[in-house]
């Protein structure tokens, strides 16, 4: 079975000093593995050495707001963003990360149109910053994992489609996509054919269980079966990492329409370990 995660922003907006405290939480609920939200790329005192007591694996979430932008035409953006996705390397690295995830190549809610050379320029800055970035994630011993996000967030890249064909022209064999069920509910043509279309192409390498309102794995209109069936079938073997918002967080709703975050984590949880044991079942006999 794969490491079933949670991402730290379920129950607070940013990665301070109320995280402290939740790896023991997330541990006793029954988690594999814990996401941290990168909102500063480094922890607060005493979160890392409870991470490590908790025995969790580790992915990190880039938080790459106004300011964070390796396809930036500022130079000066594009080097900073670099010395910012240089230290949550070495953060993850100091807790045994094996993946930093997000839309690493942009940032900043950029949304505009470009005309084709132009595109062209901000693509290249793109695949530049995120091959050298790779290079350095080498040295830390932690993979990249490019996420498309949805029209409301960037205009840059938005399918799965379109990362793996930066993951081809970026061409480090420590970079994948990183599928969202969220943003592929807006982007996708059809969810499980794009799904299943990046899952045959090897090159995923990190996965978000989240409903189309941001709920957990097994809520809203995603046909969570399938997709899980799928993951299965090809073999992924990352985690599956549940990507919920408290209240002021980054994609929660203005109201609260979900249950209290300690709830809404055992729903996610339930569903996906019913999942893996219903299926264990069937093969069993």
């Amino acid at each position: 079975m794969n490491p079933l995660g949670i991402n730290l922003n379920n129950w607070y907006p940013s990665l301070g000093p109320e995280c402290l405290g939740l790896p023991e939480r997330i541990a006793a609920m029954g988690f594999d593995a814990a996401e941290l939200p990168m909102t500063e790329p480094v922890m607060p005192d005493g979160l890392g050495e409870e991470i490590r007591a908790s025995g969790l694996a580790v992915s990190l979430c880039a938080a790459m707001g106004p300011g964070r932008d390796l396809s930036n035409p500022d130079e000066s953006v594009r080097r900073s963003t670099m010395e910012y996705l240089t230290a949550c390397l070495r953060t993850g690295a100091s807790v045994g990360a094996s993946v930093l995830c997000g839309p690493l190549y942009t940032g900043g809610g950029k949304r505009h149109w470009l005309d084709a050379e132009e595109k062209a320029r901000e693509w290249e800055r793109a695949v530049t910053g995120v091959r050298e970035l790779a290079r350095r994630a080498r040295d830390y011993g932690v993979a990249l994992a490019l996420e498309p996000l949805n029209r409301y967030r960037t205009s840059v890249a938005n399918t799965a489609g379109q990362i793996l064909q930066m993951v081809e022209d970026i061409g480090e064999d420590n970079v994948g996509l990183h599928f969202d069920t969220y943003h592929a509910c807006l982007e996708e043509r059809d969810l499980l054919p794009a799904l299943e279309s990046a899952l045959r192409s090897g090159r995923v390498n990190h996965f978000h269980a989240c409903a189309n309102n941001r709920g957990a794995p097994g809520q809203g209109i995603v046909p969570w079966d399938e997709v899980m069936d799928l993951l299965v079938r090809y073999g992924y073997a990352g985690h599956i990492t549940m990507e919920t918002f408290a209240l002021g967080g980054l994609d929660s709703s203005w109201v609260q329409v979900l249950e209290p975050p300690d709830e809404l984590a055992m729903t996610g949880l339930r569903y996906l370990r019913g999942y893996f044991a219903r299926r264990a079942g069937k093969e069993s006999t």
